[in-house]
């Protein structure tokens, strides 16, 4: 028996290698057949008068004759630089042999746009309280194109898999092959990059029938260049493009990968493809939509907790059954708008809100029936619109009406509150009163991390979101002592953050801009409370004289490193200001002397240089940090360099030296 077990156990020694190798056999045929037909995307241009300069986006592959499957954020990036240069393919860095890809010839797929914006504006449930929010990171929706390629011949299409005949398994093995390059020394390369399938989810990350999970989870390395990779199997069959990583990122706003990715299922785009890849889609969005309703805060829930929000500003502390005029489910479809007649009696305060089911962007108005005067009006992005008016003093009768604000996906059922009650203190009226943070911050071009500091109490629920009309890919950290409770860093132009205070105190939020954003870029951030009392915007904590010291350093390193060029230190210190505070300094000769200042506290700083007492140059206004520079001058100068503020207890400064270019 014993003899039986030691030549078993040998045969399945000798077996598993056996195994391993022909499974690797396998990989090494499917990578070398499919070499050929995976490139990198990008723009060349020319600038200067100098050579031209390619600049990779991202990996396209072979699906059709002419035809190169991609991510829907290459294609939109090709798009954004089709007027800078030559949109091409090519093999590797120094191919001569090239693609010209048509821009006029892209396809998106239908579902990319609208439920990417439907899911950066949803209240997700907390699975541990129904009625609670809490924050959530979706991977971008169908994030699939096809560009044509306008001359050159491309290699054989790859073989997609049959999804009704294949489906990954757990754990199993595939290969993506592609330019990841961030990061990574040298040129970019096409990589095969070995990985394993970790789950297959629907969109809204939930377990699903093969047939609905066209969210490929993927374990293995993935960062900037990889997007579009095709994910093979071993049968060099694709069954994924590689779309999205989880990264870290760090001081300096760079990216590294962890491990987890995201890959689209390939049949998406596939269906491009079609002539009636519209109608195909059609035919998902009733389901997709009700998966998103069931993972949203419930209507009555989410509308009784922004009710709520308002009331306590008013004085009253709790809306009882007496308080409500009517709830009821009505229907907004894409031309018509839903509409409730309501009659206001005087000295009461009345709330109008509804909230869209599906999370589609719809708008509210009041109007008066009598000659249509509009009262109030939110036009905000979201699918929860409220409006509070009164107390009047007149008996009047108004309509409130709610309208689409995007293209609808089918006919929107919404559910609408209107709520009265006698105010005992009289809060601002507002087209959204649950508003505690409504700013536009104009980037300096200098500072990629702006932070605000805000008290928050415990229990508190609220969001905070930004969006950037440059598109810009600006990331929001909500941080606690120092450590992240909660984050949006998808690469788009629209966080939100949606959190639930479980402990009270003070919390930073801090917004991440990219390096090389233009000047002046408009940035509008908002703060929602969903319930309890509203953040409080407050002054930051108090740091040591070091601590400022290495946060201006930080930034100048920051400074130097986006505009290339190194600058000196000549004068740097920490000094107080009630009002203003002058500090003379001596400009040395033939260099440009820099000043700048930070705020510690978040609050309002400014900078100006006299010289004569007259001031001959200042910063923008509203820039954070502020910055003010000089030309150089053929002698040594004196000058006066003025900081503006109020009582800001600890504000570091520093004029630095740069040879003139």
């Amino acid at each position: 028996m014993r003899r039986l077990l030691v030549a078993g156990l040998l045969a399945l020694s000798l077996l598993q290698p056996s195994t391993a190798q022909t499974g690797q056999a396998e990989f090494e045929r499917a990578i070398a057949s499919s070499l050929d037909s995976v490139y990198m995307l990008g723009v060349a241009r020319r600038g200067g008068g100098g050579p031209e300069v390619f600049q990779l986006v991202g990996t396209g592959w072979v699906i059709a004759e002419g035809k190169l499957a991609t991510n829907a954020h290459v294609a939109e990036s090709l798009l954004e630089n089709a007027s800078q240069g030559r949109l091409v393919a090519k093999r590797s860095w120094s191919d001569r042999d090239e693609l010209a890809l048509s821009a006029s010839s892209i396809r998106i797929h239908p579902a990319y746009g609208p439920w990417n914006a439907r899911l950066k504006r949803v209240v997700v449930r907390n699975e541990n309280d129904p009625n609670g929010a809490r924050s959530m990171n979706f991977i971008p929706i169908a994030d699939v194109a096809i560009v044509e390629v306008e001359a050159g011949e491309t290699a054989a299409p790859l073989v997609l898999a049959d999804p009704a005949k294949v489906e990954p398994m757990l754990s199993e093995a595939v290969v993506y092959l592609g330019f990841p390059h961030e990061n990574i020394s040298g040129f970019p390369t096409l990589h095969a990059v070995p990985g394993h399938v970790t789950a297959k989810t629907d969109f809204f990350f939930q377990r699903a029938p093969w047939s609905d999970s066209y969210l490929i989870h993927y374990c293995g390395p993935v960062v900037g260049g990889a997007s579009g990779s095709p994910m093979l199997n071993r049968a060099g069959q694709v069954i994924g493009l590689i779309s999205a990583a989880e990264n870290n990122l760090s001081a300096n706003n760079e990216r590294t990968s962890f491990g987890f990715a995201y890959g689209q299922r390939a049949d998406l785009a596939l269906e491009l493809l079609r002539d009636d890849f519209d109608s195909v889609q059609a035919q998902r969005n009733g389901a997709w939509s009700q998966r998103l309703t069931n993972l949203l805060i419930a209507p009555d829930a989410l509308l009784e907790q922004l009710a709520l929000g308002q009331a306590s500003k008013d004085g009253v502390t709790q809306l009882a059954s007496t308080n409500t005029v009517t709830r009821k489910q009505v229907v907004v479809k894409q031309s018509e708008s839903a509409k409730l007649q309501v009659t206001l009696e005087p000295g009461l305060r009345y709330g109008f809100l509804a909230a869209a089911h599906d999370g589609s962007d719809v708008d509210a108005q009041l109007l008066r029936r009598d000659n249509g005067e509009q009262i109030a009006v939110d036009m905000q992005i979201d699918y929860f619109p409220c409006l509070w008016v009164g107390p009047v003093d007149e008996r009047v009768s108004v309509t409130f009406e709610i309208v689409a604000s995007e293209r609808l996906l089918g006919d929107t059922a919404c559910t609408v509150h209107v709520y009265k009650y006698e105010p005992q203190a009289i809060a601002p009226e507002s087209a959204d009163s649950s508003l505690f943070l409504d700013r536009t911050y104009e980037h300096s071009g200098l500072a990629p991390n702006p932070a605000w500091f805000f008290e928050v109490e415990e229990g508190t629920q609220f969001m905070l979101s930004g969006e950037s009309p440059d598109n810009l890919d600006i990331d929001l950290v909500l941080l606690r002592n120092g450590e992240i409770v909660a984050s949006d860093e998808s690469g788009d132009a629209v966080p939100m953050i949606v959190f639930k205070a479980e402990v009270g105190g003070r919390y930073e939020m801090r917004l991440r801009v990219p390096s090389g954003a233009a000047t002046g870029a408009a940035i509008v951030l908002k703060g929602l409370t969903l319930a309890g009392a509203p953040p409080t915007l407050v002054a930051g904590p108090p740091k040591s004289r070091a601590d400022l010291l290495a946060d201006l350093e930080r930034f100048m390193a920051e400074v130097w490193r986006t505009t290339k060029m190194e600058g000196q230190t000549v004068v740097e210190d920490v000094v107080f200001i009630e009002t203003s505070t002058d500090i003379a300094l001596e400009v040395p000769a033939n260099l440009v002397p820099v000043f700048v200042a930070l705020s510690p506290t978040g609050e309002p700083l400014a900078i100006e240089i006299l010289v004569g007492g007259e001031v001959i140059a200042r910063s923008e206004p509203d820039a954070m940090p502020p910055v003010a520079a000089l030309t150089a001058t053929d002698a040594p100068r004196n000058v006066t360099l003025r900081l503006l503020g109020s009582n800001l207890p600890a504000v570091p400064f520093r004029l630095s030296t740069v040879r003139p270019q």
